[in-house]
């Protein structure tokens, strides 16, 4: 006879679940028995369910519901991670698995930006009602007041470790004493930053599902989403979708420009070291290009454009020059979204220059060029995420369009000689593992007008040379870092052994007295004289002042 399964039950302390998980794994120093999250949510009677149906217009994929079968493979949600491309329906894939499991629904994103459109998302494919999914953001704080209900927000919300405001500390108070069926993890490549990873311990969830078109990170932390969230479920191949007409079909370039004379003889000097990627970026030869392409697929092709710049400086100085509008970190949330809806909505906008805000979690189906000047080292995810906003498939591509026809464009601006065309190298790599392809173009500009480009005039040209030599560090010389890619930027220079730099600076700007200045005057309490009388007039000496009143009675205690 069968001995009868005995079923136990062990509690871990939250803090601890992260390192059990990690023990369990395969591998070295490992107990190869990889631990299975499951949500039996049929059965789940404790916690309430939230009554969502997705509507009849929402028609899932081939790709989309094989993704979702993994998941549910056995009648229960298992977590994990799914990989599809930008543009091929990770939110709609989200909310059918939050549509399956039917309980309260905890949406993390990476900006206030990517919130809204969640939202949005929950909205259009469901039946849910506005006050059935609610924002939690610096702007917007608020909490589903039914038993259930579906909450969306940012890593950074959760994370915060500074002073709180009274209602945003109540609202994350209910949060953590909350069990949340689902949680949806956007970008999940995130994850793995020491900062982001803590929202694992401080939400409890029974299932946690991460979404993402890039599973690379520079740092080599990818593989710690196994024990974070789970094993990946579904990877779709790029190149697949694409033939089925599901994503655009797009051409890859990579575009040489000469230094000029001058600008290769600063960069190539040692004390301009701090200030060659600016050189290469502010390149002349690349800023026509860049004008070139711009007005070319505005003008003739009618296309939408987006323009990527890690740097600032650059950003700001490319924008300027051709009158186009900008959004960088420090763009106000009303301003970003009123340049982009008039991107998407408005014939007169049909260009605007973007830093790396942009690269995560803004949804432009519209755009179909990319134009990028100034990158990010060599970081693979990176040159994805920017081709992933052109993913989307256009008006026609469904099945239709000649074969192997482009009506999409991805442009890198890359200068010549420098430094800049080993980082491109490197940066290629993971879409070339996908099946693209990049091509090459040395003279574009050979058969161009150069006389109405900017800076095509020797005189601008050492104009604009003469203002980068003389920018200081306190104009925003270098790139853009955000929160989670500086953790993953400095732990790869320690994992490849490279030095720490060093920025020239002044006293005043470390200690936060940048733009103040200091002044003396007179409060005008009274006269000299009088201020000469109030010092001499002293008060009678107490020798019980600020004392424990125990040591009046001391004398009377010791008889």
């Amino acid at each position: 006879e069968e001995e009868a399964l005995t079923t136990h039950a062990v509690e871990i302390l939250p803090s601890m679940v992260e390192h059990v998980k990690q023990r369990c794994l395969p591998g070295k120093g490992g107990l190869n028995y990889p631990i299975l999250e499951e949500y039996d949510f049929q059965n789940d009677k404790k916690n309430p369910d939230l009554m969502m149906d997705l509507k009849p217009t929402a028609k899932l994929r081939s790709y989309q519901q094989k993704s979702l079968s993994k998941m549910f493979s056995n009648g229960r949600a298992r977590s994990g991670v799914i990989v599809l491309p930008c543009g091929a329906g990770k939110s709609l894939t989200g909310v059918s698995a939050a549509v399956r499991v039917k309980k309260s629904v905890l949406c993390l994103c990476l900006n206030s930006v990517s919130v809204d459109q969640w939202r949005h998302q929950f909205l259009l494919w469901t039946n849910l009602q506005e006050h059935q999914v609610c924002k939690f953001t610096a702007e917007n704080k608020q909490l589903f007041s039914t038993e259930a209900g579906v909450l969306v927000t940012t890593y950074s919300m959760l994370t915060h470790e500074g002073r709180r405001s009274e209602e945003a500390s109540r609202i994350l108070r209910e949060m953590q004493s909350k069990e949340w069926g689902l949680m949806l993890l956007d970008e999940v490549h995130v994850v793995p930053a020491e900062t982001f990873r803590k929202v694992i311990a401080i939400i409890k969830s029974h299932c946690k599902l991460g979404l993402t078109a890039t599973l690379v990170r520079e740092d080599n932390l990818i593989d710690h989403l196994n024990f974070l969230i789970g094993p990946k479920l579904y990877e779709a191949n790029w190149l697949d979708l694409v033939s089925h007409g599901y994503l655009a079909n797009v051409q890859c370039a990579e575009v040489w420009c000469e230094m000029t004379k001058e600008f290769f003889a600063e960069y190539m000097k040692k004390e301009n070291r701090r200030k060659r990627e600016l050189l290469y970026v502010m390149n002349p030869i690349k800023f026509m290009t860049c004008q070139f392409l711009v007005e070319y697929h505005e003008r003739q092709r009618r296309d939408k454009v987006i323009v990527f710049s890690d740097n600032i400086f650059a950003l700001r100085e490319y924008a300027l020059k051709m009158r186009r509008p900008f959004i960088y970190g420090a763009t106000a949330h009303n301003e970003r979204t009123r340049i982009l809806h008039h991107f998407k909505h408005s014939s007169e906008v049909n260009t605007i220059f973007i830093s790396r805000v942009g690269d995560n979690s803004i949804d432009i189906p519209e755009a179909n060029v990319i134009i990028q000047i100034a990158s990010h080292a060599g970081a693979r995810r990176q040159e994805a995420q920017r081709l992933g906003r052109i993913l989307r498939p256009k008006q026609g591509s469904m099945g239709g369009g000649k074969t192997g026809e482009f009506n999409a464009f991805f442009y890198s601006l890359v200068s010549k000689d420098t430094q800049e065309m080993f980082y491109s190298t490197k940066r290629q790599q993971f879409l070339i593992d996908q099946g693209y392809a990049f091509k090459v173009i040395t003279s574009l500009l050979d058969t161009v007008d150069r006389g109405r480009l900017h800076y095509s005039k020797k005189e601008d040209q050492l104009q604009l040379l003469s203002k980068i030599l003389t920018v200081g560090h306190e104009q925003q010389l270098g790139d853009e870092v955000l929160r989670g890619d500086q953790e993953e930027q400095i732990r790869t220079l320690r994992e490849g052994g490279a030095s720490s730099s060093r920025a020239m600076t002044s006293l005043q700007a470390l200690s936060g007295g940048a733009g103040l200045t200091y002044r003396e005057f007179k409060t005008g309490a009274g006269t000299s004289g009088q201020a000469a009388a109030a010092k001499k007039k002293k008060k009678p000496y107490n020798p019980y002042h600020e004392r424990n009143h125990l040591f009046k009675f001391r004398k009377k205690y010791q008889r």
